[in-house]
């Protein structure tokens, strides 16, 4: 099931971390800015700056870091929500500024230099453009009146997947990213979780790796209608423990009712091959799914029967006979 507003909470999720950040920062901003940059001094703000109408197509995540080893300067790091452009980004930017700005005085702070970073991963590309370029038939004494600012813009359309695994060393960054370039294009999706999860072993025994993934399984599987047990199985093969996670995902997203389009694509189209492997006996993978249910994602009985639509009794039998409950 598709929600508006899972790509938001993913990006926030992933990219809050330090070392995501970091990563990410590195691979994006440009190189002069980045030798320039402490990143060991990166922390990140609790507060947010975005008010009601920013809020229509941002969201934020804020940072402080030392510049030159001494200098304090702020990067704000805005997530385009909607995944579409938009038309006058440099407006919106000066009110956020503005936002920051003001609350550095009201704290009794001299205000410091902010770099605004869009983040953007919708399908159509984005045209940035210079401030001045809004307004038509000016001449360079009007310039003069005008703002002179610049944000740095990460538009994920510009790059192919390979480039993107070129910039980005830190494996959950590569992940994120590449899930959330191609997360538009279901079919695609499918044919690039090799590439998207590559590595998957290393990210699931790191310390947040399992909390990295729960994230991760929640993202892609509230934003695709079918095909989720192709891409579980999948999944499983690059990194069985990544494989369990992502089974346990499927209950609990059931049971926070976020599953509708879950069900369409996994349970109808395994339920459909399990009641007519019991016409015709039932087949190796149906037996398979029952007990990976039971044993790896902790499913009771009763939970299995509801979730597959199944006779208890015949549910029971085939775990019987796996020996995984008493006679």
């Amino acid at each position: 099931m598709k929600t508006t507003n899972s790509h938001d909470k993913y990006f926030k999720e992933v990219f809050s971390k330090k070392e995501e950040a970091t990563a990410f920062l590195k691979g994006s901003l440009p190189e002069e800015l980045v030798r320039n940059i402490n990143f060991d001094s990166l922390a990140p703000l609790k507060d947010s700056y975005i008010d009601e109408e920013l809020k229509e197509n941002f969201s934020d995540l804020v940072f402080t870091c030392k510049y030159k080893g001494k200098k304090e300067i702020k990067i704000a790091l805005l997530f385009e929500h909607k995944s579409k452009p938009v038309q006058y980004p440099h407006f919106q930017l000066l009110k956020y500024l503005i936002k920051l700005w003001d609350a550095d005085l009201k704290q009794k702070r001299k205000p410091v230099p902010v770099i605004p970073i869009i983040f953007y991963h919708g399908k159509e590309r984005w045209n940035k453009k210079k401030f001045a370029e809004y307004f038509e038939g000016i001449d360079e004494q009007l310039t003069s009146f005008l703002p002179s600012f610049d944000y740095h813009l990460e538009d994920l359309s510009r790059y192919t997947d390979e480039e993107i695994a070129q910039r980005y060393n830190e494996i959950k960054t590569r992940t994120a990213l590449l899930l959330m370039k191609n997360i538009f294009n279901e079919h695609l999706l499918r044919n690039k979780v090799r590439i998207i999860f590559v590595g998957g072993n290393r990210i699931v025994n790191q310390e947040t790796g399992e909390q990295f993934f729960t994230a991760t399984f929640y993202y892609l599987f509230s934003n695709i209608e079918k095909g989720y047990k192709e891409i579980t199985k999948e999944i499983e093969t690059i990194t069985e423990k990544g494989g369990d996670i992502a089974m346990t995902i499927a209950m609990q997203l059931r049971e926070e009712g976020l599953k509708e389009g879950l069900q369409k694509g996994m349970q109808k189209g395994m339920q459909k091959g399990m009641q007519k492997g019991m016409q015709k006996g039932l087949f190796e993978k149906e037996k398979e799914v029952i007990i990976k249910l039971f044993t790896k994602a902790e499913f009771t009985v009763a939970q299995i029967t509801e979730y597959l639509d199944l006779d208890k009794n015949f549910v029971m039998k085939i775990l019987k006979e796996a020996k995984l409950i008493e006679e």
